[in-house]
């Protein structure tokens, strides 16, 4: 394996890592938001417009589920190329 070839893996290695990185944060914020709104359902249920609120909760969800896909993509990637990237040296 050339030099160059290693060079490209690591780039897109490194690239992969901050993909993952940012879809943490990504997580982290979606499941904030989750938890604040369910915190709102918990203490103003009664005066929220309950139709709305489960719809709202649901694209939250929805949003958290496309990111751990997205996540785990991203880390299948990963694993993949630390493989490549092993069985080149």
């Amino acid at each position: 394996m050339t030099s160059t070839n290693s060079k490209d893996l690591a780039s897109q290695y490194a690239q992969l890592v901050q993909q993952e990185d940012d879809y943490v944060d990504q997580l982290v914020t979606c499941n904030k938001l989750i938890m604040d709104a369910m915190d709102i359902i918990a203490n103003r249920a009664g005066v929220l417009h309950m139709d709305t609120v489960k719809q709202a909760a649901y694209h939250l969800h929805s949003l958290e589920q496309d990111l751990n896909r997205k996540l785990f993509k991203v880390r299948l990637e990963k694993s993949i190329l630390a493989n490549r990237m092993s069985q080149s040296t």
